[in-house]
């Protein structure tokens, strides 16, 4: 039973086989490949071999030996049984063609072929990786329509949901904003409803929720999420608090770096609702 390698031996191994299948190995090389118990190992020679034959080119026949061979091509006489070779009474068929008449055909390394096969594999990969994450990808407006039905659902099956309208305040990033907030306090689940809200570049800033809950410090409000807007028409996002909240007294919507604060020091509040 052969002894498991280690990433840095097997690595070591498909450098070997790989140089193997293309240019050869050298005596010393040979022995490390036997040495690491993968010498019987034939799938990159088999793989370069199949390289290989798809690749192979179809060489035309030279001319000069063409009109050669069609020069000493005779006729076949027919007879009534149909056509037959008859017995040679002319001189004897011509030399074979010398060896200065044949175009040698220089071995090419397989070295370049197989590389270029794998990296033309490597691209169809990605190409295909590509297309599959941008079908399932979501867009917004999809995200938007599923977050609205979550959104209708909480509003009719949870008794104790609140529905609060925003209020804009002098920063201009909300001044044309619009909306609502819903929270369920006994789901722990709710839904911020923008429109008009300005777009943000996520690399400069994003907004960010605060949650005034009324059995908490009002200094250290409960972190809702921070969240992009990307575009001014109606976008509808999840709150994802980050601590349980009892009885919420106020929302309310900052401008803050990219990936949010901790505690927050209000200099951008954009919109509020209480």
């Amino acid at each position: 039973m052969k002894r498991p390698l280690d990433p840095t031996q097997a690595f070591r191994a498909q450098e070997l086989l790989l140089a193997r299948a293309t240019d050869g190995l050298s005596p010393a090389e040979h022995a490390e490949l036997a040495a690491l118990g993968a010498d019987d190992d034939v799938s990159f020679d088999l793989a370069a071999a199949a390289v290989d034959l798809a690749t192979l080119p179809i060489e035309p026949l030279p001319a000069h030996l063409a009109d050669k061979l069609l020069a000493q091509a005779r006729p076949v006489p027919t007879t009534l049984a149909g056509v037959m070779p008859p017995r040679p009474l002319g001189p004897p068929p011509p030399e074979p063609a010398k060896p200065a008449d044949v175009v040698p055909i220089r071995k090419r390394s397989r070295a370049p072929v197989l590389v270029a096969w794998i990296a033309a594999a490597a691209c169809l990969a990605l190409a295909v990786g590509a297309w599959l994450w941008a079908t399932q990808r979501e867009t917004p407006q999809l995200a938007t329509r599923g977050l609205a039905d979550q959104r209708a659902a909480l509003l009719a099956s949870a008794g104790d949901t609140r529905t609060l309208a925003w209020k804009t305040t002098p920063d201009p990033a909300g001044t044309a904003a619009s909306g609502d907030i819903v929270w369920s306090p006994s789901r722990q689940e709710g839904y911020m409803r923008f429109v008009g809200m300005q777009p943000n570049d996520p690399r400069l800033a994003q907004y960010q929720l605060w949650i005034f809950d009324k059995a908490r410090d009002q200094q250290f409000p409960v972190d809702g999420g921070v969240f992009d807007i990307a575009s001014t028409g109606e976008v509808i996002v999840r709150i994802t608090a980050k601590l349980p909240v009892a009885e919420p007294v106020l929302f309310a919507v900052t401008v803050e770096k990219p990936g949010g604060v901790v505690v927050s020091k209000r200099e951008r509040i954009v919109v509020t609702a209480s």
